[in-house]
Formats: C-alpha cells, structure tokens, sequence
C-alpha cells in the first residue's frame, strides 16, 4: 500500500477533489457541464480572487501576511473610476492603478521591515486606511458609467466564450510560477521563509526582499482592480470586502505553509478550482450565503491545522531514541551535569 502511494503528492489529492466536487455538482444539474456555464462561473468566482491569491502566496512564501489587499483593489476602482470621470486615455489609466498598488504594497513591506512590526497588525492598519483614502476619495456613492474601453479587461471574451480575465489569471500565474520556481528571488522567498535569521548571517537582504514581495502583491492587486471593474462595470470603497476568506482559503489549501517556505504556485492554482468548483455545486444545490460562508471557513481552519498535525505525529518524542542516517538507534544523552563513565 505504501509504495502504490509513494509520490504521491497534495497537487494530486487536489485535482481528485475537484473531480470529485464537479462530480457531485453535475449530479444536481445537468447543466453544470455546460462549457459556457463552467466558464462563466469561474470567471465570477476566480477572476478577481485568483489574481489576489497569487499576489498572497508570494508574501505568505516569504513568512508574512497581508490582509489589506482587498482594501488596496477597493482604493484601485475608485482612482480607476475617477480617472474614467475625467476622461484619461486608458494608456495612462491602466499603469497608474497598478502602480498605485505597487505603492500600496511599499508602505506595508517598509512599515514591516523598517519597524520590524507583525505584518498582521501593520496590514490590519492599512486595510482600514486605504479604505477610508477610498471612501474619502470616491465618496460613498457607487461610480457605474465606464466607457467601454476601461472595461474591456474584465468583460471581453475570446473566441465567443473564453473570458479574457480568465486567461490573464493562467497567464499571471504562469509567471509567478517561473519566477518562485526558476529565479533566484523566488528561491530567496522560500530560504526567507522558512530561516531567515539564517539568511540575515548569509548576507543576503531579507528586508530588501521582502518589501520587493509585498511591492510585487500590491501590483497585481491593483491589476486585479481592473479586472473587477470591467467585470462589474462597479467602483465603491467597499468593494471586494468579502473576498478575503476565499483567497487566504485558497492559499492555504494550495499547500503554501502559513509559516512560510514551503508550497508550490500549481498547488494554489489547483485550489482555487476546487474552490471555485465547490462554490459553483453551492450555488447549484441553493445554500444560504451563511452556510457557504462556514464552508469555507472550515476548509481554511482545516488547510492550516492538518499539517501542523501531521508534523506533531511525525515529531520524535522527546527522550526516545532517534536512529541515525544508516538505522542504528542513537544512545540517549545524559543528562546535564552527569559524567560518563570511561571504560
């Protein structure tokens, strides 16, 4: 038994799950396998969420956490939308609200790094001013007169029924794929994550590369900021204020370790379409709003405490003996301040 599952790895399980969710979603309607219903809903469901959790995992990589990016993308449609009221060409729209994000994520990664402040009270803080900056710059009206080219991004559609965000999210997560798995910054973010006192003695810049991962966050949210108002065709201070439980789920039961270092792009991106697969067989079967939400919650209670059970199994007991690299048993140690006798 054991060898049938060696290397078998959580990827796997992942993609059995989402056989067995699309499964379980065809059998309350048959029109769940309707290639421009399962597009369409996953286009509602990952478009915008997807694109924050790769921006997450980057910064969940390196040990962090950034809880404000909701808030960021919020800040991004109403500059968005303002940018539109003023009739600015969209060559120059666009860049702006990704480098506003980019911005966004600079304050957090050298509020983190410069004051060595917990990541999660930092970004708690920022999340609630950069709502209040968007509240207080969009006012607390809604904003719903786009042109057609400020929401061409996230509305248009490739050969008659492939969403154009839904390409951008493969296409986004290709990249973060070949630059957490293929550069040296990518390998600098897991070593980061999983030691960084001993990264810090091998002379590399863990404050340098942290910021960079955050900066790097805050640009593809303020991407995904466009993505949200070409597909709502909306722009208020509270958007997006509910999307955050999906995407720490989604990171988390993509395998990337809370604590940083460990986890793999294809992992999160899998995830996601077991998400985005369960939400669309919740939509299917009528589940309150309340149910799915505690769904969820559940699955990212129980992403982030069954490996930390698992490495409590796995842990040595304290006292037992540990067998060494051939299998011999290792002698215990004695005791501190005991002498051992000499033969």
């Amino acid at each position: 038994m054991k060898r049938m599952f060696r290397g078998w790895t959580w990827e796997a399980t992942l993609a059995v799950l989402i056989l067995l969710c699309a499964a379980w979603a065809t059998s309350l309607s048959p029109f769940y396998l309707d290639p421009d219903q399962i597009l369409y809903s996953l286009q509602q469901a990952l478009a915008v969420a997807g694109l924050l959790a790769g921006g997450l995992m980057m910064i969940v990589i390196a040990g962090e956490i950034d809880i404000s990016l909701p808030a960021t993308l919020a800040m991004g449609t109403i500059v968005f939308a303002r940018m539109a009221e003023a009739g600015l060409p969209l060559w120059l729209a666009l860049p702006t609200v990704i480098l506003l994000g980019v911005c966004a994520g600079l304050v957090n990664g050298l509020l983190v790094v410069g004051f060595g402040l917990p990541s999660l009270a930092v970004t708690l803080g920022t999340m609630s001013a950069y709502r209040a900056l968007a509240l207080w710059f969009g006012g607390q009206e809604g904003h719903a007169d786009f042109p057609a080219s400020y929401i061409w991004l996230g509305s248009a559609t490739l050969f008659g029924a492939l969403p154009l965000s839904l390409l951008l999210l493969a296409a986004i997560f290709a990249l973060l794929a070949l630059v957490l798995h293929g550069t040296v910054f990518g390998r600098l973010l897991y070593m980061i994550g999983a030691n960084p006192v001993a990264m810090r003695f091998s002379g590399i810049r863990v404050g340098a590369v942290k910021v960079a991962a955050f900066a790097a966050a805050g640009g593809i949210t303020g991407l995904a900021a466009l993505v949200y108002v070409g597909q709502f065709e909306s722009a208020r201070a509270d958007n997006a204020g509910e999307i955050l439980l999906f995407v720490v789920a989604a990171v988390t039961l993509g395998g990337i370790d809370v604590f940083g270092g460990r986890g793999h792009v294809a992992g999160v991106f899998l995830a996601l379409l077991l998400l985005g697969t369960i939400k669309n067989g919740m939509g299917l079967a009528n589940l309150p709003g309340p149910v799915q939400t505690l769904i969820l919650g559940a699955l990212l209670v129980g992403s982030v405490a069954i490996p930390q059970l698992a490495r409590l199994r796995l842990r040595p007991r304290r006292g037992a003996a540990n067998p060494d690299a051939a299998g011999v048993p290792r002698p215990a140690v004695p005791p501190h301040g005991a002498r051992e006798e000499k033969t």
